[in-house]
């Protein structure tokens, strides 16, 4: 797994006495060696930064991550859930036959480094690199180098939410009501919901991860370039709604979608354990 030397100064400033840090890669310049499985010091961080280094292989640890998911949560995030081999086979799968069905492609992101051994030199490899994609074609030519009782950590391919409310020019109604709609989904998506507890999926970051969309001509495309993991409509369907719905539904079988045409701001929590449950429904599970 690679970390920058900004990652390592905010760690080993916070985290110094809890980490063990290794090499994996050989590094050796104007006589110094830095080894394969060496200790990465805090005395270190000097001498790779003279010699122009900004970044360094290490090895993949679980605590090690969890320290990077609590000080840099965008460039590290969580896993949204872990699987053993056999699950992550029958995960595969099934993706694989809803991207038959679909033009969304959807994979998984592994977290973490997946190691295997070197047959020639006894030393650990990499199969698999930390957020790699991985889809069942890949995976049926990887598994045969993975350990079949590793519980292996990811990621889905898809993330983000979409507040969709159609502010466009030619939109029926009154365009101040509806914009007020659009802001409270936004202002409930990104800063209301730490104040409920509620936690859409272990990766998902609201500040992050939620998008608007006002203009229905925009919608696939924004859907498409985001990859977007569900769209939440702020009103009742109307022809203009509808028709850029279906358009994304002839492009992804399988859309989340949510229609909210009312909050009930005095019952947020029941608003965000509805948006939970579609975010995190796999509509092509069998």
């Amino acid at each position: 797994m690679k970390l920058k030397i900004t990652h390592l100064k905010r760690l080993f400033s916070k985290y110094d006495e809890r980490l063990n840090i290794k090499y994996f890669s050989d590094l050796v310049f104007r006589g110094n060696a830095f080894l394969h499985n060496d200790i990465l010091l805090p005395g270190h961080i000097t001498q790779l930064e003279v010699h122009g280094i900004k970044e360094v292989e290490v090895f993949y640890d679980r605590n090690l991550y969890e320290c990077l998911t609590i000080e840099f949560p965008h460039d590290f995030r969580k896993p949204y859930g872990k699987m053993t081999f056999i699950e992550m086979d029958r995960h595969l799968e099934m993706l694989n036959n809803a991207n038959t069905q679909s033009r969304r492609k959807r994979y998984v992101q592994m977290v973490g480094d997946i190691y295997g051994i070197d047959p020639n030199e006894g030393k650990r490899i990499i199969v698999v690199a930390h957020n790699e994609i991985v889809d069942y074609r890949k995976w049926n030519v990887l598994k045969r180098s993975l350990d079949r009782e590793h519980t292996f950590c990811y990621r889905n391919s898809e993330v983000p939410i979409m507040i969709f409310v159609d502010l466009s020019k030619h939109t029926d109604g009154g365009y101040v009501e509806k914009f007020k709609k659009n802001t409270d989904l936004i202002s409930l998506m990104v800063s209301k919901i730490d104040e409920t507890n509620n936690i859409i999926a272990p990766d998902f970051i609201p500040t992050e991860d939620v998008i608007s969309v006002t203009d229905p001509a925009n919608l696939l495309e924004e859907y498409i370039k985001n990859n977007v993991r569900l769209i939440i409509i702020g009103e009742q369907l109307n022809d203009s709604y509808k028709i850029a719905l279906v358009n994304v539904r002839k492009y992804d079988k399988y859309v989340r979608m949510l229609v909210v045409p009312a909050l009930n701001h005095s019952d947020l929590p029941h608003f965000f354990k509805q948006v939970s449950l579609v975010y995190n429904v796999d509509r092509w599970v069998e």
